[in-house]
């Protein structure tokens, strides 16, 4: 029974440690990491600010869910060029007077 006991210790204490070498190599390339959180959470913080992003039960759900915030993250810093072709901007203004020409008939018009 002890030896049982002491064996499942050294696995848990494996399985810790991989976990921590797997959050030390995932902070090192990601702008969150996820780090051990009281007796059975993992949080997901963020590498620059130390602010905590969230909470998960499971080690994967944790790496998944920052690996989604890094996705975001990503996503939105990628600058998006809007450019309107010139016809649009010419039916923009011509529709804009029309409008314009339309109010001031009526206003004239009583």
């Amino acid at each position: 029974m002890n030896a049982s006991i002491r064996n499942s210790r050294v696995q848990y204490q494996q399985v810790q440690q991989q976990a921590e070498a797997a959050a030390a190599q995932f902070r090192s390339n990601s702008r969150f990491f996820v780090q051990p959180n009281g007796s059975s959470s993992w949080a997901i913080v963020g590498a620059d600010d130390n602010r905590l992003y969230g909470q998960r039960r499971r080690y994967f759900d944790a790496v998944t869910y920052a690996e989604s915030l890094e996705r975001a993250v990503n996503a939105k810093s990628v600058p998006v060029l809007k450019h309107t072709p010139p016809e649009e901007i010419r039916t923009r203004w011509l529709a804009l007077w029309a409008l314009f020409l339309i109010v001031v008939s009526g206003a004239f018009s009583r």
